[in-house]
């Protein structure tokens, strides 16, 4: 176990002006500073950082972000409200409103945000991790928003071969039935994300219709002990501990362990979700977590928040403000 001298020096390794969005976060969620003044001046150098800086600068006037293939816009829009939900960005700053203005307005003809303009576009793994970060940049009540989470609710799967649970509305484009997302096992990172965005919503503003769908998140993640095969002691994938600040559809073991926290942070005691919480305090390095690969993305590569291979403010900052949720911080 770490004493407080290594808490307060991680706490002010988070707090380097090295990284301004961390340190805000960080002087937020972790230390609790509330002068306006303060909490001002922090968040105004999160926008003046130079790498977010020239993410925002790509924005297109009607809100879009263009793609580095030439391809459709969407996608690297849903890239850059992910990356400026990561950074401490909310739905009061511009860049934010106009990005979610114009996917609501181009990309959700069938009521829930696409890569294209129809419902094949409508994946759960990227409309999980787009409506997680929506929502923690408070965009619950946005145009969009709400409807994603209808989505969801109404057809997503958490299936296990004799497990069922889930949406049972019928979705009449097969986009989900060629890519797997609902087979007799459903898709782990179509699970993962659409939990994270059912996770993410307040525990005051989850319907019953969420509750239920948390229970059959939960009800999977538990036979997968968080993130293993579920016949074998070992990982479903290298990436769920091979941690990342950009997983395209994917997410790691410290995503899925914060998503669990804000299902519901009394089960950080329980014998399945302790073990992986022990497997990351093992991979840790005196506190502090190694960025081991980001994937490639539409909108900017590579991403030069962090360097690879060394250790990440951004991802030590998450796992911290995990153990917090759980009650683990001193």
């Amino acid at each position: 176990m770490r004493d407080s001298t290594t808490d307060r020096s991680l706490l002010n390794w988070l707090s380097s002006p090295e990284n301004p969005a961390v340190r805000y976060l960080t002087a937020v969620h972790l230390k609790g500073l509330s002068s306006p003044r303060a909490l001002k001046s922090l968040r105004e150098e999160i926008l003046r950082w130079e790498p977010l800086k020239q993410i925002i600068a790509l924005q297109r006037e009607d809100g879009s972000f263009p793609s580095l293939d030439g391809g459709p816009t969407a996608g690297p829009t849903f890239v850059a409200l992910c990356l400026a939900d990561r950074c401490g960005m909310d739905v009061g700053d511009a860049p934010v409103a106009k990005a979610l203005a114009y996917l609501w307005g181009r990309h959700a003809e069938k009521g829930a945000f696409s890569h294209n303009t129809g419902g094949s576009g409508i994946l759960p793994c990227y409309l999980g991790l787009l409506v997680r970060s929506c929502i923690r940049m408070g965009g619950l009540d946005f145009p969009g928003v709400g409807a994603s989470l209808k989505w969801i609710v109404d057809h997503q799967r958490f299936d296990h071969k004799h497990t069922r649970a889930g949406g049972n509305r019928k979705w009449p484009f097969r986009a989900v039935v060629n890519y797997r997302c609902w087979a007799s096992v459903s898709c782990y990172h179509g699970v993962a994300a659409s939990f994270l965005a059912l996770a993410a919503v307040p525990k005051e503003r989850r319907s019953a219709e969420m509750q239920a769908r948390l229970r059959g998140a939960l009800a999977y993640l538990k036979i997968h002990r968080v993130f293993k095969k579920s016949n074998e002691d070992k990982p479903l994938f290298r990436s769920m501990t091979q941690f990342f600040l950009w997983g395209d559809h994917r997410v790691h073991l410290i995503d899925v362990l914060e998503g669990i926290a804000d299902a519901d942070p009394t089960l950080g005691c329980m014998e399945w979700v302790r073990e992986a919480i022990e497997v990351v305090e093992e991979l840790a390095e005196s506190g502090k977590i190694r960025l081991l690969g980001n994937a490639r993305n539409l909108l900017v590569h590579p991403l030069a928040f962090e360097r690879i291979g060394e250790p990440s403010r951004f991802l030590t900052y998450q796992w911290l403000l995990v153990k917090q949720k759980f009650g683990l911080l001193p």
